[in-house]
């Protein structure tokens, strides 16, 4: 498969946390490429499953969904005050390109008071000092959009950018998503014996509630979580972000040990580079969730470093996204009958 391409299928295609049909309908049509057992839960995750059909159950999931915003209000004059959904950064949005999801796609500009009409200290703007303007007359706009419409970064290509980097709005997490189809390209080549549910999940960014209900719908005896992390970026201190050109491996309160053991060895035994994130509260992917469903789920996550994340320029590397799938397929092409063992936290 053609990483990019299917990446820029996957972020041009909207999807906004609690509005991912659209984006979903995409997802169903790839998982079809890879296997014919794909189905849609009545959250709106996407499902597709591989392998033996027997246990272990390995349940992989990448969020679809996307930080973007929805109309709070119309003014009188025409204007569109919006709100975030899903941890929008307001310091990004002045300038920002946008598609209003009105009675039909509407083009917009998210504006701001210039900083000529400025007075004092400038600082960053607030979300509720932020317009959109779509530049129709005051009574179309009242025609064509209503409250609780949905806003979206506009939806272009990814740029191909230098030395295997491409940026784009909502990588995280689409690009894993993408990865998802690259390792199951990877394991169609291989005889499991076990079972593969890979799901693009909903809701992520407010919650992670989508892969709440996939977890305990599909009840697997491994969970892994594929999200982004923060790359290094200036003004960022070094132990808080990671090599872009490193698969990130999580250890944690939110992490089962043998796991991520198992998931480090596939690395290895692949030349793969990895490194630690090391997190023991709240990890923010769908992993948290997942962790505590059915009375446990030994529960991990592998991560590719992304700079710029929660904009419309999110910047990813595309061989660390390959590697992310290398080490999913490894994890699930090495598991045979000795699996129950192999999780066993007793020494």
């Amino acid at each position: 498969m053609e990483l990019l391409k299917v990446i820029s299928d996957l972020v041009t295609a909207d999807g906004v946390t609690g509005n991912e049909r659209a984006v979903g309908d995409i997802i169903k049509g790839y998982f079809f490429h890879y296997t014919d057992d794909v189905w849609q839960d009545k959250m709106g995750n996407v499902y597709g499953r591989m392998g033996s059909g027997n246990k272990p159950v390995i349940l992989v999931v990448a969020h679809m969904d996307e930080v973007g915003m929805m109309v709070t209000k119309i003014e009188e004059n025409g204007m569109l005050r919006i709100t975030q959904v899903g941890g929008v950064d307001p310091r990004v949005l002045p300038a920002a390109e946008v598609f209003v999801l009105g009675k039909k796609l509407l083009k917009g500009v998210i504006g701001a008071v210039p900083p000529h009409l400025l007075e004092g200290e400038q600082q960053a703007y607030k979300m509720e000092e932020l317009v959109c303007d779509i530049g129709y007359p005051p009574e179309q706009v009242k025609a064509l959009v209503s409250v609780g419409d949905f806003v979206t970064f506009a939806p272009k290509p990814p740029v191909a950018l230098r030395n295997d980097f491409v940026a784009s709005k909502t990588l995280d997490d689409r690009a894993l998503v993408a990865a998802m189809f690259a390792c199951m390209e990877m394991l169609q080549k291989v005889k499991l014996e076990c079972t593969v549910v890979f799901c693009a999940s909903v809701q992520e960014e407010r919650g992670g509630i989508g892969a709440k209900a996939g977890a305990y719908s599909v009840n697997p005896d491994i969970a892994v979580a594929i999200d982004v992390t923060h790359g290094p970026t200036p003004g960022t201190k070094p132990f808080e972000t990671y090599d872009m050109g490193k698969v990130a491996l999580t250890k944690g309160g939110n992490i089962h040990p043998r796991v991520f053991e198992l998931l480090r060895q596939s690395a290895k035994e692949q030349n793969i580079e990895t490194e630690i994130e090391v997190c023991m509260g709240r990890t923010g992917t769908d992993a948290w969730e997942m962790q505590v469903e059915r009375g446990g789920i030994p529960t991990a996550i592998v991560s590719p470093p992304l700079r710029y994340m929660h904009t419309s320029v999110e910047t990813i590397r595309l061989n660390t996204l390959q590697n992310c799938a290398k080490v999913i397929a490894g994890l699930a092409a090495g598991i045979n009958s000795d699996w129950e063992e192999a999780l066993c936290l007793q020494d």
